[in-house]
């Protein structure tokens, strides 16, 4: 549950930063934004620096990454994680250009749409945490992959707005249980290190990006931005499967 409140406030940053970021650059330009940013900086610096208690150091085990990659279990939940953070950067690189040029809609429903996953996603986060204590994180994780393939599937069919925006609550589940539940869930399998298991879930994230952004070039390049999202729904499907094979719940 506390790590769904701290993940929760990212999304939280999503709902609230950029309508304060356009509404301040709108009225007095990019340097005070630029500004406005630089005190936001300084003062997480103040608190940090003078709030936060420090955490006693651990001993890292050796090589927690080769150890990890010999658990099957641990890959398995490695390529599930990455396959549906590759699919959340597609859509993010492609659904705004998916918007304005093939469904020839304004361009402030794309900002729209990710204002409203964005927050939704805090209570699916925190609704997951519960549920997760009674149904475990395998469960939940299997939850996550079925809303993606509903939200995917929902890209290829609806084409207006209302449709659009109706099915950003499966986005929101999708991103809300991968965000929180599956940082818990590495650190669950590998709780003899935790730092490696933090760091194997973000590499998930960073890797995902990666792929994601090569893949939605070459295929909106040769097959439209329409066939993105069917790739999304394919490697969803390939994440359901793995989640399943594991065994650890």
């Amino acid at each position: 549950m506390f790590t769904s409140l701290m993940r929760a406030q990212f999304s939280l940053a999503w709902v609230i930063g950029p309508p304060i970021a356009f509404a301040v650059a709108i009225a007095y330009g990019f340097r005070y934004l630029y500004l406005g940013a630089a005190i936001a900086f300084l003062a997480c610096c103040l608190v940090v620096g003078f709030r936060l208690p420090n955490s006693p150091r651990r001993n890292s085990v050796a090589s927690p990454a080769l150890r990890a990659w010999q658990n099957p279990d641990v890959r398995l939940l490695i390529i599930g994680s990455t396959l549906m953070w590759t699919c959340n950067s597609m859509y993010i690189i492609d659904m705004p250009l998916y918007i304005s040029h093939t469904l020839q809609l304004k361009e402030k429903w794309a900002g729209i749409m990710m204002g409203t996953a964005a927050c939704l996603e805090i209570p699916a986060m925190l609704i997951s945490s519960y549920y997760t204590r009674h149904y475990g994180k395998k469960v939940m994780m299997l939850s996550a992959a079925v809303a993606g393939l509903l939200f995917y599937g929902g890209l290829l069919w609806f084409e207006t707005p209302v449709g659009l925006i109706g099915i950003q609550l499966f986005n929101a589940i999708f991103i809300g249980i991968l965000a929180s539940i599956g940082m818990c869930y590495f650190q669950d399998l590998l709780s003899h290190a935790p730092g490696g298991a933090t760091t194997l879930y973000s590499n998930t994230i960073k890797t995902g990006a990666i792929i994601g952004g090569a893949i939605s070039g070459v295929v909106a390049q040769w097959f439209g931005y329409h066939a993105v999202f069917e790739v999304s729904l394919l490697l969803i499907a390939a994440s359901l499967l793995c989640f399943y094979k594991v065994d650890h719940s």
